[in-house]
This record gives structure tokens, sequence and C-alpha cells, in this order.
């Protein structure tokens, strides 16, 4: 199934629960609050099952566990990324529909639907807010790009300070708009975005070209 049947399927399966009681987004959100609030425990736990599952079917080396363990851990920070990327449309879409439900509805039918969607929405966004922390947990740590792309000690500390730097503003960034009653999400992933791009510009700067290829391609989480 691509993307975007996937995206399409998710949207109907959550809208049916939200008009029909809303037991089925309940439990979807919550679901999905549990497995973050997991965080990077239970990724290294997925990561860990991994390898050695590969390392018993595939016979690895030290250094094929090695390089293994570097590329799934990779894997796993940039699909976490991407699940939390479709966080912004996704309300989007849910908020369209409830604004053309209420277009034939009377005003007391009006006030009804808007305690839902208030009620939905206060889910939503602590799911999503609570995603952005584990995305931020299972990102690659230093050791690991260090390794991978051959960094002297050089590079390796301007790196280290650009990414504690790019954390540090997200963090700030997701306490602001977690203190509003609506926030708007569009405004959080736009906001994340133009931070990642200027650490991305920042740490091309310190990395040769090659270096920096191999990070886009295989290790920074947009």
């Amino acid at each position: 199934m691509n993307t975007a049947k996937l995206v399409v399927m998710l949207v109907l399966i959550l809208l049916v629960g939200i008009f029909a009681g809303a037991l089925g987004t309940r439990i979807y959100l919550r679901h999905e609050m549990q497995s973050s609030q997991a965080g990077r425990h239970n990724s290294e736990e997925k990561i860990n099952r991994a390898v050695a599952r590969l390392t018993g079917d595939l016979k690895l080396d030290a250094n094929q566990q090695a390089e293994v363990r570097k590329i799934l851990t990779a894997t796993e920070a940039r699909t976490t990324a991407v699940k939390v990327s479709y966080g912004p449309e996704l309300k989007k879409i849910y908020d369209r529909s409830f604004e053309r439900i209420r277009e034939n509805l009377s005003i007391e039918q009006k006030e009804k639907l808007q305690k839902r969607q208030e009620r939905f929405s206060d889910r939503y966004s602590a799911m999503y807010f609570t995603s952005l922390h584990t995305a931020q947990s299972v990102s690659p740590d230093m050791e690991i790009i260090s390794r991978h792309l051959g960094l002297d000690n050089a590079q390796r500390s301007r790196i280290d300070a650009i990414l504690q730097d790019r954390r540090s503003s997200e963090d700030s960034i997701i306490e602001k708009y977690q203190k509003m009653q609506f926030p708007d999400l569009s405004a959080v992933d736009r906001d994340i975005a133009e931070i990642r791009a200027a650490s991305m510009k920042s740490i091309s700067r310190v990395m040769t070209d090659k270096q920096f290829e191999h990070f886009k391609k295989d290790i920074a989480v947009y």
C-alpha cells in the first residue's frame, strides 16, 4: 500500500470514530500516546531484537553487527520523523470535516459538535507533541554519526554543538505551543522545519561534501 492510500485510510478510520461516538478515535489516540511515551527504550529494544535476529539468520560478525545497528538506528529515527510529519496535515483534514458538518446543524447541535471537536483536538495535540519528543529521542547520537561519517575531533565537537542547539530550540518551540489552548500544529511544524533547515546549513559548513551527502541520505532526520 502506498503512502497516499495509507493516509486516506487512516483519515477515514479516525473520522468514523469521531462522528460515531469517538470510541475508535479514543482507542487509536490512546494507543499512539502509549507507544510514543515508551520512547527510546522501546526503540532500542526493537533494534536489539532486529540485530539479534539478523545475526542469527545471516551469521553476522561483530563488524557487520555494528554496521547493521547503525543503519537500523538511523532508519528508526527517520521513520518516526515521517510518522510525525503527517500530524499537522491530518489535523487540517479533521478540522475541515468538522466545519463541513457544522454548516447543516442547528445552534444547539453546533454547540455539541464544538465540544466534541475540542475534546478531540486536545487529545490529538497531546499525541502529536508526545510523538515529537519521541522522534527526538530516537535520533542517532553523536557517537553513531561520528563513526558512520568518519568525523575528526574538531568536526565532532562543532556538529555536536549544532545538534544540541537545535534540540534546545526545538524543545523551546514545543514548550511554547504546548502551553496554548488551541495550538496550530502547522505552525509548530513550520517553526521546527526552519530550525532544522538552519542546522543543516550549519552542518554543511563543517562536513566535507561527501560526508554531508552521506549525512543527508542515511542519517539526518528532517
